[in-house]
C-alpha cells in the first residue's frame, strides 16, 4: 500500500500527464485570430528592439498602459532565445495550463486530500476552455497558473508554521506577478490584503501593501488618460460601437444580471463541457449551486484568500461589457468551482451510505467528463484538420478567404507601400505582424467626416477594407460611399463579396472632392497616384510563413 506522501506525488504526476496529453492532443499550431495574440508580440518585439513598452503597432508608438507587461516580457525572453514561430511562442500557453492543473492538485491537495484534489485536478485540465486556450498566444493561461499557484503558496504558510513569512511571501509576489500579467488579477491582490488584515497581520498587509501598491500605483498613473485603457471601455454600453454611448452607475445593475445568466447558463458551463443548450444550461446551474453550498460550508470554517477571491473577482466579470464576456473571464473561476462542488459533494456523500456516496461521486464526474471529452475529440479534430490547411496553404488559412486577403494585403503591403507609410485596418497588430508597417484600426463610426479626421490626425495614407468580420464594409464603407472623391483606389485582394478586399487611398486635404453621389448613381473611385504603391510587390508570397514563422521576427536575425 502507498505512503502518504507516494500516493500524492503518483496523483499529481498522473494529474500532470493527463493534462500534458489533452493539450498536446488538441494542440492548434495555427494563429489565433484576434488581435491580442500579436498585440502580444508586438509589444514584446518592442521590448527587444526599443528597450520600452510602447505600441510599435501604431503609427504614434504610444507608450502601451492596457495589458499588463509580465506577459509580453516572458515572451520577449522567448524571443531573445529563438523563438521565431508561432508554435514556439505557444509554448508559454501549454506549459502554463500544465503547471496550473498540477498546482492546482497540490493547493487542492492540501485542503482536501490526495484523491479528492486528483479529481478537481482532472476536472481542470479536461475543461473545454483550458484546453482550448492552451493553443494561443495568450496571457489567460500565465495567468490562471500564478493565481493558482499564490493560493497555494499561501495555503502553504497556513500548513507550514515554521516558514510561514517565505510562504506569506511567495504568494504575494505570485499575485503581483499574476496581477501585472492581465489587469482582472486586481481582486487577487484585494483578497490577500482583506485576508492579512482578518488575521490582523498588520505587519505583512503593511509590507505586502507597499511591495505591491507602489508598482501599482506606478502603472496606474502611467495610463492615467490613455483613450485605450479597460477603465475608459467600462462604462461604455458597447465598447465595439462607441456612438451608442455610456452608462450609469445603476446601468450596472441590468448589466451584471445579463452576465449572471450568461456565465451560468452558457460561458462557464461550455467552457467545461463544450457546447450549449438546455443540458449544458442545466449543468450550469447544477455546478454553480453546488459551488456555491460548498463556499458558504468552507467560509463558516475559514476564511482564506480564495474564498474572498470568487465573489471579487465573480463581481468583476458580472459588470464588465457584455460583449466581451466569455469562458476566457471565467477561467480563474473554474479551480475554485470544482473545489468547492467537491467540498459539496463530499458532504452530500456523507449524508448517505457509503456505497451510495461513492456511486454519487462518480456519476458527477462522469456526467461532466464525458461530454467534456466529446469535446475534447471534436477539438483534436479540426486541430489536425487545421494544421493539415496551415502547412498547405499558409498560417491562417483556416480562418476563410476574409482573413486569408487580410494577411495578402498586409504581405503585399510590405512590399509595395513606401517607407514609412501607415494604415488604418480592422486588425492593426496583425497587419504590423504581418508587413512590418504600423497601423491604428479604423473608427467605428459611419461618418465620413469622422473616418478622414482620424486619419488625418494620424497621418495615414491607407485604409483596408476588408471581410475579417465586417466591421470595416460596416463603419469604412459607408464613409467611402458618402465621400468617394476623398478616396483612391490602390489594389484589390481576394474576391469581393467573397471574403476579399480592398485597399485604398486617403487622398490630402487640397486633393479631395467634396462631391456626394445622388441616390441613384454610381459610386466611383479614381485609381490612386502612382506614388502610392511601387511595383515591389508584384513579387510578394501571400501564403505568408507556410512554416509558421512570425514575419516580423524575421528581421531579428541578421
Amino acid at each position: 500500500m502507498k505512503s502518504a506522501g507516494g500516493l500524492r506525488w503518483t496523483l499529481l504526476a498522473c494529474s500532470v500527464a493527463v493534462s500534458s496529453a489533452l493539450v498536446l492532443g488538441a494542440f492548434n499550431p495555427a494563429p489565433h485570430s484576434g488581435g491580442d495574440n500579436s498585440t502580444y508580440v508586438s509589444l514584446a518585439y518592442g521590448l527587444l528592439t526599443t528597450g520600452s513598452y510602447t505600441e510599435v503597432f501604431d503609427p504614434a508608438g504610444l507608450p502601451h498602459t492596457k495589458y499588463p507587461p509580465v506577459f509580453p516580457m516572458i515572451l520577449a525572453a522567448l524571443i531573445g532565445l529563438g523563438a521565431r514561430t508561432w508554435v514556439a511562442l505557444k509554448s508559454t500557453a501549454v506549459v502554463s495550463t500544465v503547471a496550473a492543473v498540477g498546482l492546482g492538485y497540490l493547493w487542492a491537495e492540501r485542503r482536501l486530500g490526495p484523491w479528492p484534489a486528483f479529481a478537481v485536478a482532472i476536472l481542470l485540465g479536461s475543461s473545454s476552455a483550458v484546453v482550448y486556450y492552451s493553443h494561443w498566444v495568450l496571457s489567460d493561461p500565465v495567468f490562471l497558473a500564478l493565481t493558482v499557484a499564490s493560493f497555494w503558496a499561501i495555503e502553504g504558510g497556513v500548513a507550514d508554521g515554521a516558514r510561514r513569512a517565505w510562504w506569506l511571501a511567495g504568494g504575494v509576489v505570485l499575485a503581483g506577478l499574476a496581477y501585472f500579467t492581465r489587469s482582472a488579477g486586481l481582486p487577487l491582490v484585494v483578497a490577500i490584503f482583506a485576508w492579512l488584515a482578518l488575521e490582523r497581520r498588520w505587519r505583512a498587509l503593511a509590507v505586502s501593501a507597499v511591495a505591491l501598491g507602489v508598482p501599482a500605483l506606478a502603472w496606474w498613473m502611467r495610463g492615467r488618460g490613455a483613450p485605450a485603457s479597460y477603465g475608459a471601455e467600462f462604462w461604455l454600453i458597447d465598447p465595439y460601437q462607441p456612438t451608442l454611448g455610456t452608462l450609469g452607475v445603476f446601468d450596472l445593475v441590468p448589466r451584471a444580471v445579463s452576465n449572471l445568466v450568461g456565465y451560468v447558463t452558457r460561458h462557464g458551463p461550455a467552457g467545461v463541457v463544450g457546447g450549449g443548450g438546455g443540458a449544458v444550461a442545466a449543468l450550469g446551474i447544477a455546478l454553480t449551486v453546488a459551488a456555491l453550498y460548498g463556499w458558504v460550508r468552507t467560509v463558516r470554517e475559514r476564511v482564506g484568500p480564495a474564498e474572498l477571491f470568487l465573489p471579487l473577482y465573480a463581481g468583476l466579470i458580472l459588470v464588465w461589457p457584455v460583449v466581451w464576456s466569455g469562458d476566457r473571464f471565467a477561467l480563474p473561476l473554474y479551480p475554485l468551482v470544482f473545489l468547492y462542488g467537491v467540498v459539496a459533494l463530499r458532504d452530500l456523500a456523507g449524508r448517505v451510505p457509503r456505497l451510495l456516496g461513492a456511486l454519487l461521486m462518480v456519476a458527477a464526474m462522469l456526467t461532466i467528463l464525458v461530454p467534456a471529452g466529446g469535446a475534447w475529440a471534436r477539438a483534436a479534430t479540426e486541430s489536425r484538420a487545421c494544421a493539415r490547411v496551415a502547412r498547405a496553404e499558409g498560417a491562417f488559412a483556416c480562418y476563410g478567404p476574409g482573413v486569408g486577403a487580410f494577411v495578402e494585403a498586409a504581405a503585399w503591403a510590405s512590399q509595395a507601400l513606401p517607407e514609412g507609410a501607415s494604415v488604418m485596418t480592422r486588425k492593426p497588430s496583425h497587419f504590423y505582424v504581418l508587413s512590418g508597417l504600423p497601423s491604428r484600426t479604423f473608427p467605428f463610426d459611419p461618418d465620413s467626416d469622422a473616418q478622414l479626421a482620424a486619419a488625418d490626425a494620424l497621418g495615414a495614407e491607407y485604409v483596408l477594407i476588408d471581410e475579417w468580420d465586417g466591421q470595416a464594409r460596416r463603419f469604412v464603407g459607408p464613409a467611402v460611399v458618402r465621400r468617394p472623391g476623398a478616396f483612391c483606389f490602390v489594389r484589390a485582394f481576394g474576391q469581393p463579396g467573397a471574403g476579399g478586399a480592398q485597399l485604398l487611398g486617403i487622398l490630402p486635404v487640397a486633393e479631395r472632392s467634396d462631391a456626394r453621389p445622388g441616390p441613384n448613381e454610381e459610386v466611383r473611385i479614381p485609381m490612386c497616384p502612382p506614388r502610392y504603391a511601387s511595383e515591389a510587390g508584384d513579387g510578394y508570397s501571400s501564403s505568408t510563413s507556410l512554416s509558421g514563422a512570425v514575419p516580423l521576427l524575421d528581421g531579428l536575425d541578421p
